[in-house]
């Protein structure tokens, strides 16, 4: 593809940035597009066991994934729905279960393994002929010149601006979208501050085989050092894997890595109550630190941020990836509906409406994710109190209940 005016460039090839690229290209098919990854190389294809790393995806995210062409080769592969949740305080009696049937769904969702995702995506991307993938591009610096951003990877060292322009390196486009991650090089580049929280807590993942099956629910336990989520695999034979994300204060996170695999099947599964009976077998566990981040704006001159680039939450509902899926439909509708009116996709009304449109939502997500942390960190009579008498509340009300799953799903 002559990358010397591309309509658009995606910088990340996570699960948004695809997402990203594949709307666009689906709805515009006339239109030029280039997906940056810094990476070398291909994504590996999903192996014959599952990967702890997972997305509890809402109906909204996948109509946007059947809406690419994307969803046939996930579900083919691997995606569990689940049909309940469960959600109980560690410290009381109050609990909450939302089930399908109160809203009259098959399901509330489906957990996929995030390499599932990201898989079926770039099949879809490659068989795309407007959309060119390019791996290995580290971006170092770039400039705007002609209304169109000029992107220059790393170890591209040269100043003249004449030569510049023929390089086939330089990736120029009229709308740069960062998709970049929490660390976002295009956010940095836009010189675009972030708010910053630090939960001083680590989420620990791994997969769990259980003596007794899911049952297609997914579990959560709120402990005082942070939740504890069982979420439903399937596809590999039986009904008794889990993936297992457990979100605790730092101190108790190093403990817990440290601990060898039978002994730290012990220790979760006597956080978890044996719920789902033994915790037969855990798989290799991964951590990563806990923060919330949200640029204090979504765009610049030409050039937007979507996803964890634009707000990174607590995983705790499980709504980070949703999120970034609804940022990619409300982007792309923006530009479409810019292109019917004959404005470039980069004019700043258009990027300014789309943050209207996402940021009070994000905000509000990022907002009510601390408030809860907050909660049910709380070990003071008074909160236990609060959040138990509110949890039951809850459950005894079908018409809270359907609102709040309602409101979930929609994200």
């Amino acid at each position: 593809m002559n990358r010397h005016r591309l309509d658009f460039a995606i910088v990340g090839a996570g699960m948004v940035g695809m997402a990203q690229a594949a709307l666009l290209a689906v709805r515009h098919p006339d239109m030029r597009l280039a997906l940056l990854e810094a990476s070398e190389g291909t994504v590996p294809e999903p192996s014959q066991n599952y990967e702890p790393r997972v997305v509890a995806l809402t109906q909204a995210s996948r109509e946007l994934l059947e809406e690419v062409g994307a969803w046939a080769e996930i579900s083919a592969r691997r995606a569990c729905p689940y049909v309940e949740m469960r959600v109980w305080d560690a410290d009381g009696t109050g609990s909450v279960r939302f089930n399908s049937r109160d809203v009259q769904l098959p399901n509330l969702g489906h957990i996929v393994e995030n390499n599932v995702i990201v898989a079926a995506l770039r099949a879809r991307l490659e068989a795309l002929p407007n959309v060119e993938l390019v791996n290995g591009f580290r971006l170092e610096s770039w400039w705007r010149d002609c209304g169109l951003w000029h992107l220059q990877p790393r170890g591209e060292q040269l100043n003249d601006i004449e030569e510049l322009r023929e390089r086939a390196e330089i990736v120029r486009t009229r709308l740069l979208i960062g998709a970049d991650g929490a660390l976002s090089k295009v956010r940095d580049l836009l010189r675009i501050r972030c708010q910053d929280t630090d939960y001083h807590q680590a989420a620990l993942v791994c997969v769990a085989r259980c003596e007794k099956p899911h049952r297609h629910t997914a579990w959560q336990r709120f402990l005082q050092s942070g939740p504890l989520a069982f979420l439903p695999l399937a596809g590999l034979g039986d009904d008794n894997h889990c993936a297992v994300v457990w979100s605790a204060d730092d101190p108790l996170a190093r403990e817990l890595l440290m601990l060898d695999d039978q002994a730290f099947a012990l220790n979760l599964e006597k956080a978890f109550e044996s719920r789902l009976g033994k915790v037969e077998s855990v798989s290799e566990r991964f951590s990563f630190p806990l923060r919330a981040r949200h640029a204090e704006r979504y765009h610049g001159p030409g050039a937007v941020l979507v996803g964890d680039a634009a707000h990174s939450i607590h995983p705790l509902a499980g709504q980070g990836v949703n999120l970034g899926f609804q940022d990619v439909r409300v982007l792309t509708d923006e530009v479409d509906r810019a292109l019917s009116r004959g404005l470039e996709p980069a004019h700043a009304s258009v990027l300014a409406r789309y943050e209207r449109r996402r940021r009070g939502d994000n905000a509000a997500t990022l907002k009510a994710m601390s408030a809860f942390k907050s909660l049910f960190g709380a070990g003071d009579l008074h909160w236990r109190w609060l959040r138990n008498t509110g949890l039951s509340m809850v459950d005894a009300s079908p018409m809270l209940k359907k609102r709040i799953i309602l409101r979930a799903m929609a994200v």
